[in-house]
């Protein structure tokens, strides 16, 4: 229900079908995110996993796949030396955090998009946003 009121699902009417699929969608992300917690990943392990997640090779319109796919090899190599450095007990942590990856994938852009950005940014496309930034030229100072 919180997902949901803070996706502004009571303020957009959707058709039946639609309601439930986008329930099951949840559903699925809210399982994803709990088999994360329950391996109390530490933010380290998590930056990681986004680059890895983000330096995707595969993407479509790339301009260098080979570059892309350095930084996400690099970005997997910390990861693995990050696990051995600090869970010397865990051999198979580095295992289990690549194997939650393609779950997470699964989870669709568009529901991630309701459910974090649909009040930040309304029905834009967050990929329009992101391109805009990138195009405007203007340096952004970030907070942190």
């Amino acid at each position: 229900a919180p997902l949901m009121a803070a996706a502004g699902f009571h303020a957009s009417p959707m058709s039946a079908d639609r309601v439930v699929s986008f329930m099951d969608q949840i559903r699925i992300f809210q399982d994803q995110v709990e088999k994360l917690n329950r391996l109390q990943v530490d933010s380290a392990e998590y930056s990681c996993l986004k680059a890895i997640a983000l330096f995707t090779p595969d993407a479509c319109g790339l301009s260098d796949p080979a570059h892309v796919e350095s930084l996400q090899e690099k970005a997997q190599v910390a990861l693995t030396e990050y696990v051995r450095s600090q869970y010397p007990s865990q051999p198979q942590r580095f295992g289990r955090l690549l194997l939650r990856l393609p779950a997470l994938r699964a989870v669709p852009a568009a529901l991630i998009s309701q459910l974090f950005f649909m009040r930040l940014v309304g029905k834009t496309p967050i990929e329009t946003l992101i391109r805009d930034m990138l195009l405007s030229g203007s340096t952004f100072n970030w907070p942190y």
